[in-house]
């Protein structure tokens, strides 16, 4: 990738175009895998009788929450999680690219090889990439003053100079990339859609066998026609004895471009014109800008030198990026149709949340110039209420802020917090767990769902954060399925681990999620969960509702039952310790004890709280 030569070929017009094939067949391409390989490691979503007043028959729909595909700084692809999602046997895969990334905001436009040269708050420098190919021994890289080039109207400005010459006639590469990473944040990384790449080069030692590049890595797409599974690059060969063809070798994706020899000239590079012309089976707006890499290759003992400078990457006004995931989720629908796309939005320049549903409008940050200047925890009620006027809901990401500083700001006024995540998986989710069991103590009633934050599209199975969401719905549809998170009728998992269901009710009357306001002496729990792990168990857990607030921001929780799968086949419903306003939930742990999977709490309450119960959690 990047760095190799596949003989200079040429194919140009040679490409054809591939169509997928539609249904199963397309479905199993998709994942790299038959349609008999699909796993079965998420649960079953057939239609059951449920202990819910109404209605009568839901459906377990499995959601894989919080992905970042092509608009976002990793791998993913649109394409790619759809994959996953087909083959774990999930129903929706719920798109939440990061908003400003989404925007481009504080993205830096030049760059002009001065090393640490400060933009937007932050440094981009040039760093080597590891030498392919054996090189004699003046072959490298360097940031130098002079020659640079005279279109650059910094008042600061170098270029870099790469030289190699290969040892034989095999193929030898040197490179540099841009590193932007740490303060700068990697604000080049976002979808290459809206977009074009500028470069001034001069190429003074050039021919047939040696050339500059310029590589752009893109996104994980899976394996169509002759190119296999894997992340895709593109490369500018820049040849003083070529023309405009294009060529591909595996995920490698190849465009001559001609230039002239010792003279400084710009070049522009289209990546999706391009990429549409090497892979025409491929959409190409499904692809993120990875990786910027300078490079330059010899062959055959030929000295080859070329300098590069005054970087520019240029936006498109008319670039709607909203308008494009859509259309990509669109597009795919036809492709991967028993996996539901839905668009969000990860408003993530200060503290990160998710917006589920509604329009994904741009949320603003206010006169903010520099990525240091990023808002606090002190937004996020601000933002909460711009994703409510969005008509979405409203999840806190991988919350860092403490119990206290969430019960300080009554957590906002969102509607979901992220309980099941977390790259150490079971082993670590207690501090999440206590973190909203505190809120439930408090009368905070929020959904605590599991996501992945996954950024690769690639094998889900292997990754530490895996969990999983799944909504108890009569329809596979986003309004059905915002109702479902709203009230809390969900239930998380992890990937691997727990391929079960988890239901419960309080008198045969009161689904999970709900907050109950009546006096009661006696109330019955019934527990409804499926596919417990050998040697697991179903633990009842019960909290006090004492508001006790920032004074004691602790859970207070207990284990009041535990229940191995004997127990619940033979008594799956317990009275309830009724003494004072309390919640119970209901979780899953493994042989070893680790957290697998957990239902919502049902708050019983004698009085109604100060703030009120919302709406949806009030049981029928």
């Amino acid at each position: 990738m990047c760095d190799t030569d596949p003989g200079h070929t040429r194919a140009g017009s040679a490409l054809s175009r591939r169509r997928l094939l539609q249904g199963m067949v397309a479905l199993a391409a998709l994942a790299g895998c038959g349609p008999e390989e699909r796993t079965t490691s998420a649960p079953s979503r057939s239609p059951r009788s449920s202990p819910s007043p109404a209605p009568a028959q839901l459906s377990a729909y499995v959601m894989a929450m919080h992905l970042h595909a092509s608009t976002s700084e990793g791998t993913g692809s649109v394409r790619s999680h759809l994959a996953e999602a087909f083959r774990h046997g999930y129903d929706v895969a719920w798109f939440t690219e990061h908003d400003w990334r989404r925007r481009r905001l504080l993205y830096r436009p030049t760059f002009s090889f001065v090393p640490e040269e400060q933009m937007m708050g932050g440094a981009w420098s040039v760093l080597e990439v590891p030498t392919v190919g054996e090189v004699a021994g003046d072959s490298g890289g360097a940031l130098v003053p002079n020659p640079v080039s005279p279109s650059d109207p910094a008042a600061r400005k170098a270029s870099l100079r790469l030289q190699v010459t290969s040892r034989g006639d095999s193929p030898a590469t040197v490179g540099h990339r841009i590193r932007a990473e740490g303060g700068s944040r990697a604000n080049y990384r976002s979808r290459i859609a809206g977009r074009t790449v500028s470069v001034d080069v001069l190429p003074t030692s050039t021919g047939p066998d040696a050339w500059g590049q310029v590589c752009f890595l893109l996104s994980h797409h899976p394996a169509s026609g002759d190119r296999p599974a894997g992340q895709c690059a593109l490369v500018y060969r820049l040849r003083t004895d070529g023309s405009d063809e294009v060529s591909s070798q595996g995920a490698t994706g190849y465009v001559d471009r001609a230039v002239r020899a010792g003279e400084w000239q710009s070049l522009t590079f289209d990546l999706v014109a391009d990429v549409a012309r090497v892979w025409p089976d491929m959409d190409a707006r499904d692809n993120s800008l990875n990786d910027i890499r300078f490079q330059a290759t010899s062959r055959r003992g030929a000295r080859a030198e070329v300098l590069f400078g005054y970087l520019r990457l240029d936006e498109q006004a008319s670039y709607d990026a909203v308008g494009v995931e859509q259309d990509l989720v669109d597009r795919y629908a036809k492709e991967v149709p028993d996996v539901l796309g839905l668009i969000g939005s990860e408003i993530s320049l200060g503290p990160h949340l998710n917006g589920y549903g509604g329009e994904q409008a741009p949320y603003d940050y206010g006169p903010i110039s520099r990525l240091g200047d990023k808002p606090g925890y002190e937004a996020l009620p601000s933002i909460v209420a711009h994703i409510h006027r969005s008509g979405g809901l409203a999840s806190i990401n991988h919350p860092s802020i403490t119990a206290s500083g969430l019960l300080a700001m009554n957590a906002g006024g969102a509607d979901l917090i992220e309980v099941g995540y977390g790259h150490s998986g079971p082993a670590a989710i207690q501090r999440q767990l206590d973190t909203w069991d505190t809120l439930s103590r408090n009368g905070l009633f929020l959904t605590g769902n599991g996501a992945s934050d996954d950024h690769t599209g690639q094998d889900w199975q292997e990754e530490g954060n895996r969990y999983y969401t799944a909504a108890w719905s009569n329809e596979l549809a986003q309004p059905a399925l915002l109702d479902a998170l709203s009230r809390g009728r969900t239930f998380t998992g992890y990937l691997g681990s727990f391929a079960g269901t988890i239901d419960m009710t309080v008198d045969d009357t009161v689904p999970m999620g709900s907050v109950v306001v009546a006096p009661a002496t006696a109330r019955t729990l019934r527990l409804d969960v499926t596919g417990l792990p050998d040697g697991g168990a179903v633990h009842v857990i019960r909290g006090a509702v004492d508001h006790a607030g920032t004074a004691d921001p602790t859970p207070g929780t207990t284990v009041v039952k535990s229940l191995g799968a004997t127990d619940l086949a033979r008594a799956p419903s317990l009275p309830l310790d009724v003494s004072g306003d309390c919640f119970h939930r209901i979780q899953v742990t493994d042989r070893a004890g680790a957290v697998v999977a957990y239902g919502q709490p049902i708050w019983l309450l004698g009085a109604p709280p100060a703030g009120g119960v919302p709406s949806r959690r009030r049981p029928a």
